[in-house]
């Protein structure tokens, strides 16, 4: 029982991970928080710019 718990948390979690980021990606709603981009820096996908790739979006200096 314990292991099929563990395998079914893990497979949960190996699919939230690998799903592709759709969420925000401005500098006024920047990733999943929302968070709002202090002046100067710009809200861009993370790790990658490809679509299929992004996890996410950060606010990033330049």
């Amino acid at each position: 029982m314990w292991l099929t718990k563990v395998s079914l948390s893990l497979l949960a979690l190996a699919a939230f991970a690998s799903a592709q980021y759709t969420g925000p990606c401005s500098t006024s709603n920047c990733g999943a928080t929302g968070k709002v981009c202090p002046r100067g820096y710009l809200c861009v996908p993370w790790p990658s710019f490809n679509p299929a790739e992004r996890q996410g979006c950060t606010c990033s200096y330049g």
